[in-house]
Parts: C-alpha cells; structure tokens; sequence
C-alpha cells in the first residue's frame, strides 16, 4: 500500500508549518514562516503611488497565448496575526500567487493565502515597483478558493478558463512566484491523472489534477494552464517523492473552480468563518479542525470560537481522521443559516464548551472523554466491546436514573451503605463484568446518592478522601468542574493498569444531596460512558 502525504504548495516541509498555514513566507515579528491567517476581511492597504502604468497593464485583455500570461499573474503579499498551536498568537509576512479573471482587477487564489490577512498587496505581471491594494470578496474553507479585487481601476489582462479536457498526457505549465521571489517563473509537465484523491487537511474537494509541473510554497493559487494560457486548474499542493523519485504536485481543476469562483465574488461559500487545519495529536488523543484565526461577525465568532480552539464535533459528527471531509460534509449539508452544534476543546483554560453557530453560544461542559483520555494507562485487559447504546437504570427506592452502556449488563440497584455511612444509601452498580471490576482489573461504573440531612453534612473533599483512602492507588489530582446543570470536585488516580475516575456532583436546587461517582477506564469508550452518565443522571 502507498501512502501519501500532501504539503501545501504555500508550505515549508514541516508539521509546524502545516499547522501554521500554507503559502511561501517570509519571517514576521514572532518567527513564524507562514502566509495563512484567520479571520476578517483584510482592510484596503494604500496602494503604492505609481507615476505610469505598465506595459504589462498597457496590453489589457484576454490572454491567448502562453507569453501573455505573465501580464495576468500576480503576486499576493500579505501581513497579519495567526494563532499558532506552539508559539501562540504570531506575527507573520508572506506571498502567494493568483490570476486576473476580468479586465476588472478580480482575482482567483487559495484561501490559504489570503484568509484572515490584516493587510493585502498585489503586484501585477511581476511588477515589484507597482504594488496594489486588494480585499476580500468571497472565500471557501472547503474548496481553498479565494476571489480577491485589486482597489485600483483597470483595465487588466485576464485568464480565461480552458475548455481543453483533462486527461493524460495533456501538457501544463504551472505560472507564479515560487519562494517568495518577485520574479515571474513558468515550469512545465503533462497531466499524470485527471481526478486524484482531493481530501487534505486544508481543503476537502471532490477530485484534484495531479501532475508534474513542479511548484514549490509560494505558487499556491497560481494558474496551471495550457498551451494557449487558458487555466486547466489552480495549484494549490505538492506531494512526497514517490518510489520512483519524482514528485506529483496538485491543481484544483477548473470544472469544479469555476462555479466556485462565481459564487465566491458575491461572498462566502462553504465557511463558518474561521481558518482551520485538520488536526491530530496522538498523545493527547485529539483530533479535529484546529482553529488559527476567526474571522470577526462570522457564525464562528458569534458563537465565541477562539483561535486556538480545536473544533470536534459540528452538528454531532466527529471531525478526526486528518482531514477536513467530514467538517466539509457538515458544511455542505447544512441549511444557509441554520444552527449547527459545535463543540470545541479550549488548550487555553482546559475545557470543553458546547454551543450552536447561528445559534445559541459556546458554555463550558466538562467532558472525562476529552480531559482524561491521555491519562488512561496501557492496560492488558482489553476494552469491554461497545455498541453505543445505552440503557436507563432504576435503583430499587426509585430515588436514583442513570444511563449505562447496554454492554454493562451486571448491576446492583439495591441501597448500600459502601462508604460506611451507617445507613444503606440509593445506589447503582452497573459493570461488564463484577467480578473484574471488583479486583480492580476491569472497566464498570458505581453511583451512590448521599442525602446529607440523613448523614450529617460531608463535603466533597470528606467524601473524596474516604474513597482515595480505601481504593489504595496512586494519588490523583482534584478539580472542580462544571457540567449541564451541576457543579462537581474529581480525582482521577492510576491504579493497577487502570484510570479510577472519582467525582462528586450537586445540583444548584437541591444542595444538600451529593451524588458520587466511582468509576474504573481501560478505554476511551469508558470514559465516554462517565459523561453520558453525567448528563443524564437524575436523584430525587
């Protein structure tokens, strides 16, 4: 099996720079070596006073042949702040190419190289003494396409889009500006495949060319065009050396830019306003669409996204697996407005929030799935096998509900005095299996509801140190936190190849009554089974 891995064409070789951004670069005020921000429409810079115009400008028009697209490329420049998973918000600078589609100044590029630019520049056919200024008018998350307008009046040479198929070996040429440099560079190379595999971490299309005119980070929305300088597609990516040693490099192609393009210059499509990578971190076992910047009145910030942020659910669908396709497929399938849930993991203050775009906002929910699973030791006992389904439990008073996986089929509903309290308390036991759950080596799940009119007052803290005491394991670290409708005080402590989760919870309205939780993980479907626990919970 061959694996492959896409860079951005905008891109250094690194996983920092993958999660900074894509684009070629060069070094802003905090390091960081990357041309993508998030966010707003960039503001109109002053465009650069010019005492004449250009030879290339003079020869406005469609382009018809090869020589004459160089009047109708561009280089992008652009300034501004992006939030960076290790460095933290960063100050950068950095370029990409684009193309001229009407004698007007519009210009198509990635999204990457522009979205979330505090500031955008263009120069025109390579013109480094003539630098104009450019917004935004419309950008795609999903497809990485951009349509940005030069302020300046035209007219302007501009490319038309090839009505030549695409097949092999149909010969290309990549136009733009490579690394950085001002210079107009032209490669060229035939179409190895019409339609490759187009899920990335940055884009989710449905099909992309692949091809073998090389492009390098700062050819990112530059034109592939064709023998009479029509646009076959819009580089965007380059791909690992194969087992032959060539590189194949990527184009969005233009059946599927086209329409895009026109609906992106009367504003955003497939965008929830935010710069967003794919992200996977194996260590602390998460995964989602890491947040580099928001776009300020976007459904994201109304909402209270924060760069930073790393999305992991919309709509209830999981964003894992490095890509942004599932995060796409929300998008598509969403009604224009409508709200969408969306939950986030903030690294800033260690929570999780839940809330709706378009709807209501972000509110901090605590989640054991999310805070702890990195903490679950290696265990040689095997994970209890999960369908998802839970099932609601009664104890025998009728005073305590709660939802259990359906795996969890040894249960206890009769009161049991198991803290030594002196009087036997409404409680549920529910486990795969007793017996290992006994002997510490086993998932499974206890809750005992204390009323404190009947056994004096106990505070959380009492209540812990009575559990940490008698269970023996390592000793685990206590926090407070909140979750939909309660307060609670946890520990959580390793013990015997297992992560024993220990919390106590009360609701506002009814503070005398403490509701403890004794659990046992050897998975992350374990503690997955804590939070529906916790959210569906009911002492009366």
């Amino acid at each position: 099996m061959v694996t492959r891995r896409y860079v951005c064409a905008g891109a250094t070789l690194t996983i920092a720079a993958l999660l900074a951004g894509c684009g070629g670069s060069k070094s802003g005020k905090g390091g960081a070596t990357s041309t993508i921000a998030a966010g707003p429409t960039p503001t109109v810079a002053a465009a650069t006073s010019v005492a004449s115009t250009t030879a290339a400008l003079a020869r406005s028009g469609a382009v018809t042949t090869l020589g004459g697209v160089k009047g109708a490329t561009v280089q992008i420049l652009v300034e501004g702040e992006i939030r960076d998973q290790d460095t933290g918000s960063t100050g950068f600078a950095g370029s990409g190419s684009g193309f001229i589609i009407d004698a007007d100044g519009t210009i198509v590029t990635n999204n990457h190289v522009v979205t979330g630019a505090g500031v955008i520049t263009v120069r025109v056919g390579g013109d480094k003494s003539n630098e104009i200024a450019a917004k935004v008018l419309g950008v795609s998350e999903c497809s990485d396409l951009a349509v940005i307008k030069l302020a300046n009046p035209g007219p302007y040479p501009y490319l038309t889009w090839s009505t030549k198929p695409i097949e092999p070996p149909l010969e290309v040429y990549a136009a733009g500006f490579p690394l950085g440099d001002p210079e107009y560079t032209v490669t060229r190379g035939v179409v190895s495949k019409a339609k490759s595999q187009g899920d990335t971490s940055w884009a989710s299309v449905a099909h992309v060319i692949e091809h073998d005119a090389s492009i390098q980070p700062g050819n990112s929305g530059g034109a592939l065009i064709d023998n009479e300088g029509a646009v076959i597609g819009i580089n965007y990516a380059g791909g690992d050396k194969g087992q032959t040693g060539t590189s194949q490099f990527f184009a969005i192609a233009n059946d599927l830019a086209k329409p895009t393009v026109d609906l992106l210059k009367k504003g955003d499509q497939e965008s929830i306003g935010v710069n967003g990578r794919a992200f996977v971190d194996e260590k602390a076992k998460l995964s989602g669409v890491f947040v580099r910047g928001v776009a300020p009145g976007g459904p994201a910030s109304k909402s209270g996204v924060k760069p930073g942020d790393v999305i992991t659910t919309l709509n209830g669908v999981d964003l894992g697996g490095g890509t942004l396709s599932q995060y796409c497929k929300v998008l598509r399938s969403a009604r224009e407005g409508a709200p969408i849930s969306i939950r986030v993991v903030r690294f800033d203050s260690k929570e999780v929030l839940e809330g709706e775009l378009n709807g209501k906002p972000l509110v901090a929910v605590f989640s054991f799935a999310e805070t702890l699973k990195s903490d679950v030791p290696a265990s040689d006992t095997p994970a209890a096998p999960s369908s998802g389904d839970f099932v609601k439990l009664t104890d025998t008073t009728g005073r305590l509900t709660v939802e259990v996986p359906t795996e969890w089929t040894d249960t206890q509903l009769d009161p049991q005095d198991l803290i030594g309290l002196g009087k036997a308390q409404p409680t549920i036991i529910a486990s795969p299996s007793f017996a290992e759950f006994d002997n510490g080596n086993g998932p499974g799940l206890g809750v005992v509801l204390i009323d404190s009119k009947n056994a004096g007052t106990i505070d959380k803290d009492t209540l812990l140190d009575g559990v940490e005491k008698s269970i023996k394991c390592e000793k685990g670290d206590r926090n407070d936190f909140t979750g939909k409708g309660f307060t609670g005080r946890y520990l959580a402590s390793k013990c015997q190849k297992t992560l024993v989760v220990v919390a106590v919870v009360s609701r506002p309205e009814n503070p005398d009554q403490a509701v403890l939780l004794i659990a046992r993980a050897v998975s992350d479907a374990d503690l997955a089974a804590i939070d529906r626990m916790l959210s569906t919970f009911d002492a009366k």
